[in-house]
């Protein structure tokens, strides 16, 4: 259900459905906000803009122009920030914020990063040109004050002392009904062009703060390619780790084990081979070899189990056949620490998803037992629907994974990691 439906289905709820002759005087005085605001904001804007550009650049040659100029950058942040939520409150044109994600390190590097950004450059351009425009629009509001005077004079023109009416020319006093009645007329159509001029005029301010304060196309497009490429980067990245681990799993553990079943095996057949003997030293070789046979059948055993927990580790094939509850039921059977499961999901999520939530469920049930001390674990498993953000940022379908135990937890700074969490939430979306 989108957000249409739910204010469709609360209009309903309430016996009021909302109606756009309900809407539009609510939009007819936001606009005019919009428009009256437009003017000292601009003013302040251009001053404020102004004073620390020149005083910025005119300081440079002794360096104390470089903190001018920052602040100034920072201004026009601020201001092209305030100026996308006035389009949104206002006017309801939602602009996602231009700027590109600034870089880690010093404040001055972040600095120089945001001042290449051309989205600074096209919000430093709207809001110079506020002021102007700001300048259009006020008078488009008094047209508006000036119709509603002209339009409601016959209801007040009565309460005037005598001698004065509105005058028009030298030959036009409307001192009578009938000539406040035209003058009424002459406000309406007033006001029908100043609304239509002010509807295009706000019209206009929301296609340049699209054009100006939101991001571009081809810089949006050029962001999600940097996006895709880092994150194709990491995947190599994680690939990469996750191949050197199977290996020094394999090299450290099942192929040691499995050199150490070929010597066994070697040394049980040389003994096998040379013949059981006579006496009781023929009886010591043969109870050597079958020894021998035994502790290589126990290493095999073992190699095995190894191999099946590395393959495991890569992929859990309960995962793939029956479902994340069978695999996490899985996990917390072999957890050493008391673990309860709860999963309610009413269909298996993207096979992605499955893995990232199994793998994230099995390291924190692993810190728990190594690090926690705690007695007893949980481990939910839920999905949450519910609606986007307001500017749209928020995913629509969580798979939400909670791993709770009644541990000490509690995190090192001198560190290298967690001394046990003792509450860790993994969300990861299904698409």
């Amino acid at each position: 259900m989108d957000h249409t439906e739910v204010t469709r289905a609360a209009a309903e709820g309430s016996g009021r459905e909302e109606t756009p002759r309900g809407r539009l005087l609510p939009r007819a005085l936001l606009s005019t906000l919009f428009l009256l605001s437009s003017l000292p904001l601009g003013l302040f804007w251009f001053a404020a803009l102004a004073v620390l550009v020149l005083s910025g650049l005119a300081l440079t040659i002794v360096w104390v122009g470089l903190p001018v100029l920052a602040l100034a950058v920072l201004v026009c942040v601020l201001g092209t920030g305030v100026e996308r939520w006035r389009l949104r409150a206002l006017l309801g044109t939602r602009l996602p914020s231009p700027y590109r994600p600034l870089p880690r390190g010093s404040v001055v590097a972040r600095v120089r990063a945001r001042a290449a950004d051309p989205a600074l450059w096209r919000g430093l351009l709207y809001l110079l040109l506020l002021l102007p425009i700001g300048l259009v629009e006020i008078v488009v509001v008094l047209l508006l004050a000036l119709s509603a005077v002209l339009v409601s004079y016959p209801i007040w023109f009565w309460a005037l002392p005598d001698g004065v009416a509105i005058l028009a020319t030298d030959a036009f006093v409307a001192d009578t009904v009938p000539e406040t009645l035209l003058v009424a007329l002459v406000g309406l159509v007033l006001a029908s062009a100043a609304a239509v001029f002010g509807a295009q005029a706000c019209q206009a301010h929301a296609s340049l703060g699209r054009r100006l304060l939101g991001p571009r196309r081809r810089e949006a497009l050029d962001e999600r390619v940097e996006a895709l490429t880092e994150r194709r980067s990491k995947a190599v990245e994680a690939a990469i780790v996750e191949r050197r681990r199977i290996e020094r799993d394999l090299h450290d553990g099942a192929q040691q084990r499995l050199v150490s079943l070929a010597m066994t095996l070697g040394m049980a057949r040389q003994k096998l081979e040379n013949g059981p003997g006579v006496g009781a030293a023929g009886q010591r070789e043969a109870a050597k070899a079958t020894e021998l046979v035994a502790e290589a059948h126990e290493e095999a055993k073992r190699a095995l189990a190894e191999i099946r927990d590395l393959i495991r580790g890569i992929h859990p094939a309960v995962l793939t056949d029956r479902g994340l509850d069978a695999a996490i039921s899985a996990l917390a059977h072999r957890s050493p620490v008391p673990t309860s499961v709860e999963v309610e999901l009413d269909e298996r999520p993207p096979e992605a998803t499955e893995i990232t939530a199994y793998f994230v469920i099995a390291e924190a049930l692993a810190n728990v037992a190594k690090h926690s001390g705690a007695s007893e674990a949980r481990v939910s498993v839920r999905r949450e629907r519910g609606l986007p953000g307001g500017d749209g940022e928020l995913p629509k379908d969580l798979l939400v994974a909670e791993v709770e135990d009644d541990g000490h937890g509690g995190a090192d700074p001198s560190g290298t990691g967690l001394g046990g969490w003792p509450t860790a939430r993994s969300s990861s979306t299904a698409a």
